[in-house]
């Protein structure tokens, strides 16, 4: 029941996230018809400011939902605050009058506002979605919270969701600019607000936010009955879970099943190649070695297989909890799983990388390999603020899977995920903490992790 109610409140966080944040450019439109546009600007940071302060807030919840369609809406009021300053600085030095005969400007209307959101709305959605796989924002949430695979259905539906209005708000941005822009050189006079220029400059966009609010509460509406009717109902029929993942790693090699075929083809996990071995148990909080050595155990009645933790996954909202490990097999170990899994396939990590670019690996442990080189490269490149150990130009440590069971790092410590997107290596690195951590609002690791041990130490 707790986890309907708050699977429940993800997916309606997603239409109130839309609602609010286009509803803030909608508002800013709106009062721009009492507000003067020398204050316009302030509106606009000031509006910025509050979708930072909720994202912020969101970040810090224990069941984050996706935010990026608000962190998009800040980028449009933050640049469109830009460009009013801008004018309003031309007009205030009479720069516009080396450009436009001074009798046919009016100085009380510098701008409508809705020529500006238009635009630079249809540019930071264009940008968001051409750049959204590598964008800071979203490898932040990734690092915290894990891929959409590792969250489950939620996490489909957020990563879903979230360029789908995006795409939304790029068509109607760039639907309303032509309309604007097009009255505006054709029909509009400045000298003074007219009913049409009220109701084409202002109440279009008003119009066409209420419109679309409307259309996706019940979109969320469906999608929450087809959660309760399909994947809730599943779930419910095998209890709450635990998800155990065992990677297979022998020499430089790691152990993967192709893709099945004929009845079992349909089921997700069994249309890319994956690791052989994982099993839902009944709710765990925590699966330490010994255990996770007695369910590899009893999987492939193959005792004392040594085991290594790798990392959990227990965001909230995700599905269930999952716990990953590492087993290496000696010689006999592996012959007995040659035995068990005839068409297992040993791979290199570089065939793996193959796998993953050629997307034919299961996403679950396309992000587990994912995981693993960023933070191994990272942790032995660089410590724990960023700063290279080794200074030699361009030096690079090697990766050898073989050399995984010796390696001294700490695979749940997301520090190193941080280090490997933020380090001395990438240009701006002081400039980048700072915007990250004071613009973007997503905040700095390194800086909350040493916090947090701090804290811990006392």
């Amino acid at each position: 029941m707790q986890q309907r109610l708050e699977t429940g409140k993800s997916i309606f966080r997603l239409w109130l996230n839309w609602a609010w944040s286009s509803g803030m450019l909608s508002f800013l439109i709106l009062i721009s018809l009492w507000l003067p546009a020398i204050y316009m600007p302030f509106a606009a940071f000031g509006l910025q400011f509050v979708t930072f302060l909720l994202i912020r807030r969101n970040r810090a919840r224990k069941m984050p939902v996706c935010y990026i369609f608000p962190f998009v809406v800040s980028r449009v009021l933050f640049w469109s605050g830009v460009v009013m300053v801008v004018i309003n600085l031309l007009y205030s030095h009479h720069f516009v009058h080396f450009v436009f005969d001074a009798s046919q400007i009016n100085p009380a209307i510098p701008f409508l506002t809705v020529l500006i959101i238009g635009p630079v709305s249809v540019l930071v959605s264009w940008w968001t979605i051409k750049n959204q796989r590598h964008l800071s924002f979203c490898r932040d949430c990734r690092m915290r919270s894990g891929t959409a695979a590792e969250r489950g259905f939620l996490g489909v539906i957020f990563s879903r969701e979230s360029r789908y209005q995006i795409n939304v708000n790029l068509i109607l941005s760039a639907i309303i600019t032509v309309i604007t822009w097009t009255y505006y050189f054709v029909w509009y006079s400045n000298d003074s607000i007219s009913r049409h220029d009220l109701y084409v400059c202002f109440m279009l966009e008003t119009f066409t936010w209420l419109a679309m609010t409307i259309y996706l509460i019940m979109r969320y509406i469906g999608i929450w009955e087809y959660y309760r009717q399909n994947i809730e109902g599943s779930a419910e029929r095998h209890g709450r879970s635990t998800l155990i993942r065992f990677i297979i790693v022998y020499d430089k090699y790691i152990c993967v099943v192709p893709p099945a075929s004929g009845a079992d083809a349909p089921e997700l996990g069994k249309m890319f190649y994956d690791t052989p071995e994982s099993v839902y148990y009944s709710p765990h909080e925590s699966v330490s070695v010994a255990q996770a050595q007695d369910y590899f155990y009893n999987l492939t009645d193959i005792p004392g297989m040594k085991i290594r933790s790798f990392y959990k996954n227990q965001t909230g909202n995700a599905d269930c909890n999952i716990f990953h490990f590492f087993a290496f097999p000696t010689d006999d170990q592996k012959r007995t799983i040659d035995r068990l899994f005839p068409s297992c396939e040993w791979m290199t990590f570089n065939d793996i990388a193959g796998l993953i670019n050629e997307h034919k690996l299961f996403p679950l442990m396309s992000a587990e390999m994912t995981r693993l080189y960023d933070m191994v490269m990272a942790w032995k490149t660089f410590d724990r603020n960023g700063r290279r150990r080794y200074k030699i130009k361009n030096y690079r440590p090697t990766f050898h899977i073989e050399e995984l069971s010796g390696w001294d790092i700490d695979f749940n410590d997301p520090t190193w995920l941080y280090v490997a997107d933020n380090n001395e290596d990438t240009g701006f690195y002081r400039f980048r903490r700072f915007w990250r951590k004071y613009i973007n609002g997503v905040g700095n690791y390194v800086e909350e992790l040493n916090e947090e041990n701090d804290s811990d130490n006392q």
